[in-house]
């Protein structure tokens, strides 16, 4: 699924063929804006398979056309079929997707998509983007659209660490990039000093270490959980082997028994004729039975 960190970038554009890629250094955010007949999903799967292995993949629904009256199920399933690429971004695996502010009309969409997964038994994250200056609007989704170095780091840390001393677990932080941006490159510039000048506060190393902590836990609750469910499916399978020996021991005595006492008498013989059996065991029960 890629590298996750505290902070992530994305790119985000309706190709991943975009001539911004090929310098950069984040994630892949695919803008599904088209409507299904011009996404071409064979080559969407090419072109996955081309991304490097260290950059994860998402998907974002803007709001530039509506998708609600225009899809279709298999259009869906093809859809959900990309929560399984390998480098698709996961958050406590579940599949991540991003919704612009913009994405009301999605509405119907959405919640098709929501329901055909949870059919398939898989939960999706749904992260509503804001704009990047919007701090005054805190929550529990950390997602913004970028568009100027007008960023206040100092604002947005605040608001996740706030969060964080609530016990209400913040995800990561997500700056999504448009990649037709005009003056994309200065931006990123710009946002790279103020990320340098971050990076030396204390309220940034406590929120990076906090969120460290935080991903650590989840793994020692998921591999808690792991354990228990083998330690409860080998306790189910021992159960299961000794009710099937004991069937096994009662039907053996139950049969045995209803057999008529020539028919064992007759056995006994055979026995003695196959050479398994000593001839005076037939008529003391001192003497031994069997030979060796």
């Amino acid at each position: 699924m890629g590298f996750k960190m505290f902070i992530n970038k994305w790119l985000v554009s309706d190709s991943l063929n975009s001539p911004a890629r090929k310098d950069w250094k984040g994630g892949f955010c695919l803008d599904l804006c088209d409507e299904p007949a011009e996404i071409q999903i064979s080559d969407l799967y090419k072109d996955l398979q081309r991304l490097p292995v260290e950059h994860p993949f998402a998907i974002l629904f803007s709001g530039k056309n509506s998708l609600a009256q225009k899809v279709n199920d298999s259009y869906i399933e093809n859809i959900i079929s990309l929560f399984f690429q390998p480098s698709y971004f996961l958050a406590n695996d579940r599949p991540v997707v991003f919704l612009s502010d913009k994405a009301a009309w999605h509405t119907g969409f959405i919640e098709k998509l929501s329901e055909k997964c949870r059919n398939q038994g898989l939960s999706v994250l749904l992260l509503q983007t804001k704009n990047g200056k919007s701090i005054d609007r805190p929550g529990d989704q950390f997602a913004y659209e970028v568009t100027s170095a007008d960023i206040s780091y100092d604002a947005i840390i605040e608001n996740w660490l706030s969060q964080y001393l609530e016990d209400k677990n913040p995800r990561e932080i997500h700056f999504l990039f448009g990649a037709g941006e005009p003056g994309l490159t200065e931006i990123l510039d710009e946002i790279r000093k103020k990320e340098m000048e971050l990076h030396n506060t204390e309220h940034y190393k406590f929120a990076n270490l906090a969120y460290k902590k935080q991903k650590l836990i989840e793994k020692y609750k998921k591999e808690l959980d792991v354990k228990v469910s083998a330690e409860k499916s080998t306790q189910l399978y021992l159960s299961m082997q000794k009710k099937q020996t004991a069937d096994n021991v009662e039907w053996y005595h139950h049969e045995y028994e209803i057999l008529p006492t020539w028919y064992k008498r007759l056995g006994h013989v055979i026995k003695v004729l196959m050479g398994r059996r000593t001839f005076r065991s037939l008529f003391s029960d001192k003497a031994k039975k069997y030979k060796d």
